[in-house]
């Protein structure tokens, strides 16, 4: 502690004398507190004839004995070999003066990913006066511990450990830089994933999906903001976000679309653009039935690559729905009671396409074989008529009804209603409508109840005679003659579904960047480059998400261990450098031991919390 004397000209001509403790903040470079313990005017001193400036030194002197003398105004019995419990709650109220120790499990994966490298390395050509490398890890730590706009990320910065000096628009020129990076921070790190993780990737997923921005409707449309089939219904304009993701259920890549861009068209120029190079080795790419047209699988197999995509047994033609509905050829999965639970058939047939979308007898048109699996779930079945019960309940609960709205619709209500136009009691041409239940129009829906269609040109070996020993099994070759992609081992129909089943962890992975812990919508940046590297950020947060729960085995959550590790504090005590933390549970714990992370202590001094995020930097380690 020491004392300051700061002098202040009043207004009125007379000078102010006043007198502070001042103290360093601990964990702050140059930062202090200051108390003011006495004032006095030089107007006042003077009037009883005291010498202002004799007497002010005389104070200060005073004053700096008396604390010399004195104890300490608060003293500290701290036994630091208090190990922490797994209670799962704090002995202190967590407030806005805690620093967060969670953050230390991303700075981990981060360093080892050496993303610090890639950065620092780009930094240094760099006339800036700011730390571009801990802005980066401040926006994807805070995104995946409390998502929030960039001005209040910035404004609670002081949540970390370490160096917080950076200006709010400091933030934004990082975002600049890191966008102009895209490219070669992805393929980094995709690299350092296959080296470090070790990705697997011969099957990918693919699968779009829309944020919204949050913006007046004055704003308007424009480059990748346009309004479109929103997946909420929302009126506000959208963005199209492509993902592709590996079989250990991390992301890849991404890439972004104009809001009212269709799915279908995506997959081509999400492949032209990406980091996954399709042309170097064989790649099987799963989609859902939006990625289904001739194009694209042209696309897939002119990179002599597989695909494994759904197609709508409903929107078929006749051949394929009675191939469908028969029930011959079926391999049938009994429950317990004998009831069949699921049942399973496949065909091969020729299937004439063009690259162009128009099917004609001109060079880019041509037949190529295909791979048919049919399915038929009892647990779809159900799901399909419960959705549907409150559909039809609202259709005849219209029955009778007169409108003027003759449109046909094949959503809602409208679906399983037929508009009759009638005038006096017969049909006619105008006027209004009756709404009459379209009875046929459910049976026919009731039909497919159950059966989905997954189309694919992945075959393996006829038997196992056929497998070579020299190749790993899932060495794959695309086979001219036919366009069969052919896996070194036997693919039975049921490999193909299980191979199309998931895609329910992209599906996850999106509720994930929603509803779940990164809250990337709404979008509030306006300007295109903001746009895309606000994404960029969202999305190498996400890597690193998914990486821990890889990490942990898939055993929680990430909303939960979003809550864990957001509420892993520390609070500092008054006037000391020892920080107590504020809340340790079971989620905590598994992080730090899978990730050989040392805080097991009850009570941190400054040095061991800065030893502690030292050890984070190490890019190897044993978890």
């Amino acid at each position: 502690m020491a004392y300051v004397l700061v002098k202040t000209q009043l207004k009125d001509g007379d000078l102010a004398y006043n007198i502070s403790n001042a103290c360093r903040i601990p964990g702050s470079k140059n930062k202090q507190r200051r108390t003011t313990v006495e004032t006095h005017h030089r107007s006042d001193l003077t009037a009883r004839g005291i010498d202002p400036e004799a007497f002010i030194a005389q104070r200060m002197e005073a004053l700096k004995r008396e604390a010399k003398a004195s104890p300490k105004a608060i003293g500290y019995q701290v036994d630091f070999t208090i190990r922490l419990s797994l209670s799962g709650e704090g002995d202190l109220q967590v407030s806005d003066d805690c620093r967060n120790l969670g953050f230390a499990a991303y700075s981990r994966l981060y360093h080892r990913l050496e993303l610090d490298e890639f950065v620092n390395n780009r930094r240094r050509y760099l006339d800036c006066s700011f730390n571009l490398n801990v802005i980066f890890q401040h926006l994807l730590y805070s995104r995946c511990l409390w998502p929030a706009s960039k001005k209040n990320t910035w404004e609670h910065k002081d949540r970390f450990f370490g160096d917080t000096e950076y200006g709010l628009q400091d933030v934004y020129r990082s975002m600049d830089h890191l966008l102009k990076w895209r490219t070669d921070l992805l393929r980094h790190l995709d690299a350092k994933i296959k080296e470090k993780f070790g990705r697997r990737d011969t099957v990918v997923f693919y699968d779009v999906t829309n944020y919204y921005f949050e913006r007046d409707e004055a704003d308007g449309e424009d480059g990748l903001r346009a309004k479109g089939p929103c997946k909420e219904h929302r009126p506000e304009p959208i963005i199209q976000m492509g993902l592709f993701m590996d079989e250990l259920s991390l992301p890849i890549t991404y890439e972004l679309f104009r809001g009212n861009t269709n799915d279908c068209e995506t997959l081509p120029e999400a492949m032209d653009n990406s980091i996954i190079d399709f042309s170097d080795s064989r790649k099987i790419v799963v989609a859902d039935k939006g990625m289904m047209s001739y194009y694209n699988i042209m696309k897939i197999r002119d990179a002599r690559n597989g695909y494994v995509i759904s197609q709508s047994i409903r929107k078929s033609d006749s051949q394929t729905k009675e191939f469908a509905l028969s029930c011959e050829g079926w391999e049938r999965t009994l429950d317990g009671n004998g009831n069949v639970v699921s049942m399973i058939k496949e065909r091969t047939i020729p299937r004439r396409a063009s690259a162009y979308g128009d099917v004609d007898d001109s060079k880019h048109s041509g037949i190529y074989n295909e791979r048919q699996v049919f399915i038929w779930s009892r647990k779809y079945s159900d799901r399909a008529k419960r959705e549907r019960q409150a559909v039809v309940e609202k259709a005849l609960q219209s029955e009778g009804k007169r409108s003027k709205d003759f449109k046909d619709s094949s959503y809602g209500k409208s679906k399983y209603l037929r508009k009759s136009p009638v005038k006096a009691g017969e049909l006619v041409q105008a006027d209004w409508c009756l709404y009459e239940f379209d009875a046929s129009k459910l049976e026919e829906d009731e039909k497919y109840d159950g059966y989905y269609l997954i189309c694919t040109n992945v075959i393996g070996v006829e038997d196992e005679s056929g497998i070579n020993p020299d190749r790993p099994t899932g060495h794959a070759y695309y086979r001219d003659s036919d366009g069969f992609l052919v896996l070194n081992h036997v693919v039975p129909a049921s490999e193909i579904a299980d191979i199309y089943g998931g895609l329910w962890k992209i599906e996850e992975t999106f509720k994930v960047t929603k509803t779940g812990m990164l809250s990337l919508r709404p979008v509030f940046h306006s300007r295109q480059d903001r746009i895309r590297a606000h994404f960029l950020i969202c999305f190498i947060s996400l890597v690193l998400e998914r990486l821990l729960e890889l990490q942990l085995g898939w055993k929680y959550s990430a909303k939960s261990i979003q809550e864990s590790l957001s509420s892993f504090n520390a609070l500092q005590l008054a006037n000391s450098n020892i920080y107590q933390v504020a809340y340790y549970d079971v989620i905590v714990d598994t992080i730090l031991k899978t990730l050989d992370i040392d805080i097991s202590r009850k009570f941190l001094q400054q040095s061991d919390i800065k030893r502690i995020i030292g050890q984070t930097k190490k890019k190897d380690y044993e978890g």
